[in-house]
């Protein structure tokens, strides 16, 4: 790989940009993970089980899609704008029109059939296949925007400010936008979930100011060589370190979406309080960035060093 000299050094607009660009990823990502299922369980009508068998079987297409994203990305040829970020620009429309599609309570007093086919499938093409190929260009990125261990160090801590900034508006947000006061209960609206509308126009924003404003100074060559599937997946079951990456990074995020979701039915169903949801989520988001995210440079600055 080389380096571009014709490119403005790195700076400020790098990081923000960057941090746009998981924004923008968010605002379609923190819709799913914390309404979706209360939206196709209270609006759509579909059993519990039904949605989170559908969640469950869209991580194993995941596996798949990842790695055939990731073989696309890498086998590309470089562009004037780089090898990662015509990808954002590309991808940024169909991620947010699929986010948008599937949030139609307009489609409630369909056949129960249709209802569950009609999930599956934009589902799939958001999560699956849209999102997934605007997000691994995305995070591959960083390693073409500076060669300087540091410089990448500071695009992961931006990114993990633009991802808690998504959260705390998407958390916080909808909760006292999306609901309404029936027969004293506080139940989600099909009307108000409209605002599926407005997060797919922020999400389409977020990711042509990330276009905009970061730059690629890496030269990352055109992959050719053969793909060897057998060699990948020999590597993923005896690398130790990275089984224990994945495992870690399985519980994780299974953690952080397993509180996500349950906060929709806790806080409006156990509690009639969907103001309390939306406090939870800011004082949740402000301890992130307050905690985290420095945290995060240190450690990140210390071993980029080494």
């Amino acid at each position: 790989m080389s380096t571009k000299q014709n490119v403005r050094p790195f700076g400020w607009a790098d990081k923000i940009g960057y941090a746009f660009g998981d924004f923008g990823n968010d605002f379609t990502f923190m819709l799913s993970s914390g309404f979706m299922m209360k939206f196709y369980t209270d609006i759509m009508g579909i059993d519990a089980a039904v949605v989170g068998l559908l969640m469950m079987a869209a991580r194993f297409v995941d596996a798949v899609t990842d790695i055939t994203m990731g073989q696309i990305v890498d086998r590309s040829k470089p562009t004037k704008d780089g090898k990662f970020r015509p990808w954002i620009k590309r991808m940024c429309g169909p991620v947010a029109i699929a986010s948008f599609l599937i949030y139609q309570g307009g489609l409630a007093d369909m056949a129960y059939g249709f209802k569950v086919v009609y999930m599956t499938v934009t589902y799939l093409l958001w999560g699956s296949i849209f999102y997934t190929s605007i997000n691994i260009p995305y995070g591959s990125m960083a390693s073409a925007i500076s060669p300087d261990a540091e410089d990448r160090a500071s695009l992961s801590t931006w990114r993990n400010i633009g991802a808690t900034l998504a959260s705390l508006i998407i958390n916080a947000g909808i909760p006292l936008v999306a609901y309404e006061v029936v027969d004293g209960n506080q139940v989600l609206s099909s009307n108000r979930m409209l605002t599926a509308a407005v997060c797919s126009i922020g999400a389409i924003i977020c990711y042509i100011i990330c276009f905009n404003l970061v730059r690629e100074r890496v030269d990352v060559p055109q992959n050719t060589t053969k793909f060897n599937a057998g060699q990948l997946v020999k590597s993923l079951v005896t690398n130790r370190s990275l089984i224990g990456i994945i495992a870690a990074a399985i519980l994780l995020l299974l953690a952080q979406l397993g509180m996500t979701g349950m906060a929709s039915y806790v806080y409006p169903n156990f509690y009639g309080n969907v103001q309390a949801q939306s406090l939870s989520s800011v004082l949740g988001s402000v301890a992130t960035l307050v905690i985290c995210a420095p945290l995060a440079s240190r450690l990140s600055a210390r071993f980029g060093k080494k």
